[in-house]
């Protein structure tokens, strides 16, 4: 039983962000008396926690050893399409996404621009580009879990690859995301694989440049910018 974002009181739940946020607060199963409720934005939990619950995110799975907090939630996060990340010196959960009222995932909207950087407000820019090997399409073969009444569970295999008129080929290399240690749903896998294979082809370089702190003050960790 943890305390809940989305309803009151305390019970049992399935949602990462409702995990994530018991771990980092709450003394007795995670590292609450280090961090507590004070460093970890409750709203944007929350936001995250609605997200989830209305894409159809569920995490069902076991905690059985110990491991870095920090770098397991990040690795969870993106399996649910959030971004883990650091705000004001408050840890937070939020959609990698656009997403509409309802909390489900926009496909057609645009990202909002949240800043523009140019000549005239940026130096010492540096583009770097990815290897080919790391720019790779490849068919993404996920691992879930199907749970079945009074019996055992059945680890189900789904294969996705992009389609032939986005480059996609069915002779790409497999890449495999074994999800079956939490996610239940074919619906979950299948989102997340179509996510992590339009990151790879749209994803070829990055940038890093130096910039004044007025040009940057609207920019938090998740925002996209010009």
């Amino acid at each position: 039983k943890v305390e809940r974002l989305l309803t009151s009181g305390s019970s049992a739940t399935n949602l990462l962000p409702e995990i994530a946020y018991a771990l980092l607060t709450n003394a007795t199963l995670g590292a609450g008396s280090l961090i507590g409720k004070d460093q970890v934005n409750r709203g944007r939990m929350e936001l995250a926690a609605r997200f989830c619950a209305a894409n159809g995110f569920t995490w069902d799975g076991i905690i059985d050893e110990r491991q870095n907090l920090r770098e397991w939630i990040f690795e969870q996060a993106g399996y649910c399409l959030l971004d883990f990340t650091i705000l004001g010196g408050q840890f937070s959960l939020v959609p990698s996404v656009p997403y509409n009222s309802n909390y489900t995932i926009n496909h057609n909207a645009k990202p909002a621009i949240k800043a523009l950087f140019t000549d005239g407000n940026i130096r010492n820019m540096k583009v770097t580009f990815l290897a080919p090997e790391e720019r790779q399409l490849f068919r993404a073969v996920c691992l879930w879990r199907q749970d079945k009444h009074n019996g055992f569970p059945e680890t189900r295999t789904l294969t996705v690859r992009l389609s032939n008129s986005q480059g996609g080929s069915a002779a790409d290399p497999e890449e495999t995301f074994d999800m079956s240690g939490f996610c239940t749903t074919e619906a979950h896998a299948l989102t997340f694989a179509k996510y992590a294979l339009k990151l790879r082809k749209e994803i070829d370089h990055a940038v890093t440049f130096e910039t004044t702190p007025q040009a940057a003050m609207n920019l938090a960790p998740g925002d996209y910018f010009r």
